[in-house]
């Protein structure tokens, strides 16, 4: 019987791939590629430069897909072959007529830590390097999009793995074709930080849908020269590689007999093993055929994607006017959602978007802890909380979940003694707004500082000497992972520049928290006394899909939480709310 015939990927076919990458935002004029050298890598770059060339020739729309690609290769330094392939990489770009930079990782300075050694954290360390190098080209080059060339079976591997660390079914569903960057984890200055700059910029996946034997295809169709990472093949060295290697060898590492390998690796494996056997919508296990467990993997991943969709239909439902930074569900919405999947992945996405960790970081989604999503699922689905005396709690991710009832779009806390007449007063709903923060003593006993008061004043004065040189006239802060606040120097009162400018000046500008709510608000310090410059939120939506939601926004100035006093603005300062509902 003749083999089967391994078809390359076409122009149109790829061209179809890429649309299905499309952000929200549209597509920037350009697209970076990390280009490791390797085949995946290799054959995006050279079908993105195909495709891109061919619709200048078309003279296709501009705003339809990207102007220029470009190709980012990092050089982590911790291999003897990792300058040669890096030069391999940039001979490759200009052979085909696409630009390139690569940038070498400088271990030891801050934020990369020391070089690290082989063992346990070796791959994530050198992982994290490269994401963070990576995310530093783009930003520098100020490129919108980053693709990367990962691919279908490298799509089940990655839901394999995460099957193995415990998640459901909406994780087993892997990677997404495309995605907001997010602003990282850990904190301003570290590692894995990424700000608010990570809220503009995407990253897609076009091959996700592609077999590695069709790129191995294109490539040879193409005459593309690429290398072979010989790590990648080493089971004994990541999970990953020994995942690799057992779907490709097809073993029952359950039975015994199977190739000895690290003990962690191969309770991970077992773990994977029994993860996978226990799924519901789909029936697989490692030793199923290649195109067997792309084809369970590729349902996992429409399930999720039909379950974002029901999601934001849900949400449109319940969602009520609020307060910004805050979220407000009305209760009779959401009993009409009865899919346990469809509830939590609500409150995930609530939790997310109102939380002061980082978006799109683990932390803001608690963890994904099913016991405490669980819990919040209780409270919130109860149809009248006040008889139940449900009093505001915490469950994680920062949030703090309130029970209120809503009249005339207007936000109350009614007395609980009364609960009896609460039902004929108004209606029940669920408001998310920021946890309170931990008492000072507590935080300085975790070492941790307060992300509600900032001292910016060395922010603007560097900012004002670089602006006197040539630099733009704006800055913008990020504050509690939350609102980003844009200060324009050009219109800055000259007197308050002259006084934070001044040497051993006693002057200072400050951000700290206004209101219930956590708000920020920018004041003026001069040795006690303190000024408010500017207290007024830019009340622009951010979710595009609520934005029918948000229109004729009223505020219940009669309860206890409400504003001290009108705010206050400046017109060299604005504040606007920044974390989005969506999915991606």
């Amino acid at each position: 019987m003749a083999a089967r015939r391994i078809i390359p990927i076409s122009k149109d076919e790829f061209s179809r791939m890429l649309e299905k990458c499309n952000p929200p935002p549209g597509w920037s004029g350009s697209i970076g590629v990390a280009n490791s050298g390797g085949p995946d890598s290799t054959c995006l770059l050279f079908l993105l430069n195909r495709y891109l060339a061919n619709r200048a020739s078309e003279q296709a729309p501009h705003y339809s897909a990207p102007q220029k690609v470009l190709s980012l290769t990092i050089d982590h330094d911790l291999q003897p072959s990792s300058a040669a392939m890096a030069e391999h990489c940039s001979k490759f770009a200009l052979s085909i007529g696409v630009d390139h930079i690569t940038q070498k990782i400088n271990w030891s300075e801050p934020p990369y830590p020391p070089r690290p050694s082989p063992g346990d954290t070796f791959e994530k360390v050198a992982r994290d390097a490269r994401y963070h190098a990576l995310f530093e080209s783009v930003t520098r080059e100020d490129i919108g999009l980053l693709a990367f060339g990962h691919h279908a079976d490298d799509q089940v591997e990655t839901s394999l793995m995460r099957l193995g660390r415990g998640s459901k079914e909406i994780g087993a569903g892997g990677m997404r074709s495309c995605r907001r960057w997010g602003m990282g984890i850990g904190r301003e200055g570290s590692l894995g930080w990424t700000g608010y700059e990570g809220m503009k910029r995407w990253i897609i996946r076009p091959l996700l849908d592609i077999s590695k034997d069709r790129i191995f295809a294109t490539c040879e169709d193409n005459n593309l020269n690429y290398i072979t990472d010989s790590t990648n093949f080493q089971p004994h060295i990541t999970l990953r590689n020994a995942l690799r290697h057992t779907l490709a060898n097809n073993k029952n590492i359950l039975q015994p007999g199977h190739e000895a390998m690290p003990p962690d690796i191969a309770q991970k494996l077992n773990d994977i093993e029994t993860a996978v056997a226990a799924l519901d919508s789909v029936s697989i296990s490692l030793r199923s055929k290649p195109e067997e467990l792309r084809s369970a993997v590729s349902q996992l991943t429409s399930n999720v994607v039909d379950i974002d969709r029901q999601v934001d239909a849900n949400l449109k439902r319940c969602t009520l006017p609020s307060p910004p930074g805050t979220h407000l569900v009305s209760i009779a919405g959401l009993s009409r959602v009865h899919d346990e999947t469809i509830r939590h992945a609500m409150i995930l996405r609530i939790m997310r978007c109102v939380s002061f960790h980082p978006w799109g970081s683990l932390r803001a989604d608690g963890d994904r802890r099913q016991r405490r999503i669980a819990q919040i699922a209780e409270n919130l689905w109860v149809p009248n909380p006040f008889a139940k005396k449900i009093r505001m709690f915490v469950a994680g991710g920062g949030v703090l979940w309130t029970p209120v009832t809503v009249k005339d779009g207007r936000i109350r806390t009614p007395d609980r003694i009364f609960a009896g007449g609460v039902a004929e007063d108004g209606r029940y709903a669920w408001l998310a707004s920021r946890q309170p923060p931990l008492h000072r003593s507590k935080m300085e006993a975790l070492g941790e500082t307060s992300t509600l008061e900032i001292n910016i004043t060395s922010h603007l004065v560097r900012a004002l000497r670089g602006w006197k040189a040539g630099a733009p006239s704006t800055i913008e802060i990020l504050y509690d992972c939350r609102f980003i606040i844009t200060f324009d120097l050009n219109k800055m009162p000259k007197g308050l520049a002259q006084g934070i400018e001044t040497p051993n000046t006693k002057e200072k500008i400050l951000i700290l928290s206004n209101t219930r709510w956590y708000w920020p608000q920018v004041v003026r310090e001069w040795f006690s006394l303190k000024t408010v410059l500017h207290s007024e939120i830019d009340h622009k939506p951010v979710n595009t899909f609520l934005s029918a939601v948000q229109k004729n926004i009223e505020f219940d100035h009669t309860v206890a939480w409400k504003l001290r006093e009108n705010p206050i603005s400046a017109e060299w300062i604005n504040i606007k709310w920044i974390r989005p509902l969506d999915a991606i």
